[in-house]
């Protein structure tokens, strides 16, 4: 070959396929920017890879980035995994390293991972600070914020029924690979025989998402995500799904610790999690998460406080039982809730004013339409 001669670069010409929504955010690997998709104008969340190299098998720190090891194997299968109306999607994986030209470390030229834009914020800016709560041990402050109250902090019953059976349909896939059929309001089906459980490990209201209402629904669509803790647990379509508690957790996290979990008794469960989305659920109602001093019947009793229907509150009552084996399962769980939340609309005047996301799909399925289902 003639030195001479200029070599063509084998990189991949710069056409990226998002851009920054707007290009003064930075971008750091604790934070996420808005991003719009350039073929469509779509907007979603995009978050930076993390630059890691592997380390050889002698110790010594090599230059093969772990994203470059990972990513060829495990981005599909984490792309299905999260592939659920309720849970907040992984929409793309761009590395844009190999784009030609220079690298820069923010905007749309840094190797990023595309989510979904729950538009409309999580459920924690709905509800009271957790900086606001008093310490465990602080009997004095907890007795004041235990005490009956009528005019306590309460989400209204629609919502809480709409994060209930959201994210009890997020738990059902999790734990069991189980989902509703697009487009089939009921049939739900086991989608992969080989599911091995997966813990989220979180179910607090940090980790419960929301979009803004597209059409004339009451509500947006409803997610959970932050897997950062999450756990595949288990043999193959086996019972036993279990994990030690996060250790550390930040202070926020630990009021929506399980009985089981903050005594040491028993590992982190599914029922754990069953709990854990009572405990969010309960905090909607009352303003607080289940008081830890307090026996389980002072503890429900609060749930009277808000004018909440006898529906609701024997549900989440229920999943916030002492002891792991008495809550019900995410089948029985979405099941009941279904049930009565279909009673709830049926008789009260809340709920008669409520549209559901899913009543569009149900609309068309009476009219005989066949086509244009609801998208998730």
């Amino acid at each position: 070959m003639d030195p001479r001669i200029p070599v063509k670069s084998t990189k991949v010409p710069n056409q990226p396929r998002y851009i920054p929504q707007d290009p003064s955010e930075v971008q750091n690997i604790a934070s996420t920017i808005k991003v719009v998709r350039t073929s469509d104008q779509t907007k979603y969340l995009a978050s930076k890879i993390p630059k890691v190299v592997v380390k050889e098998i002698d110790g010594t720190v090599g230059n093969t980035l772990l994203a470059d090891v990972i990513l060829p194997v495990a981005a599909v299968p984490i792309s299905l995994i999260l592939n659920h109306p309720n849970i907040i999607s992984l929409v793309d994986i761009v590395r844009n390293s190999n784009f030609e030209g220079s690298v820069s470390e923010t905007g749309p030229y840094g190797d990023i991972t595309v989510w979904e834009d729950m538009d409309a914020g999580s459920l924690s800016y709905l509800l009271p600070s957790a900086s606001t709560y008093p310490a465990f041990h602080d009997e004095a402050t907890w007795h004041a914020l235990a005490s009956q109250n009528y005019n306590r902090p309460a989400l209204p019953e629609g919502l809480c029924w709409h994060v209930l059976r959201s994210i009890s349909r997020a738990l059902l896939w999790l734990h069991h690979g189980v989902k509703e059929t697009i487009g089939i309001p009921g049939d739900f089906q086991k989608h992969d025989e080989d599911w091995h459980a997966i813990l989220i490990m979180d179910v607090s209201p940090g980790q419960i998402w929301f979009k803004r209402p597209v059409g004339e629904e009451t509500y947006g669509e409803c997610k959970l995500g932050g897997f950062q803790w999450a756990k595949v647990t288990g043999a193959v379509a086996g019972n036993l799904a279990i994990e030690q508690r996060v250790e550390n957790a930040p202070l926020a996290k630990q009021y929506f610790f399980p009985p089981e979990v903050y005594k040491n008794t028993h590992s982190h469960s599914r029922s754990s999690e069953i709990w854990q989305l009572g405990a969010t659920i309960y905090a909607m109602m009352t303003g607080i998460p289940p008081p830890r001093l307090y026996e389980y019947s002072w503890q429900i009793s609060r749930m009277n406080d808000g004018g909440y229907s006898q529906e609701l509150r024997e549900i989440i009552g229920s999943m916030i039982k002492m002891h792991p084996a008495d809550r019900p399962t995410a089948i029985a769980l979405v099941n009941r809730a279904d049930d009565q939340w279909k009673k709830w609309r049926a008789t009260s005047k809340e709920g008669a004013q409520v549209v559901d996301i899913l009543d569009r799909v149900i609309e068309m399925k009476a009219l005989g339409i066949s086509q244009g289902g609801l998208t998730l």
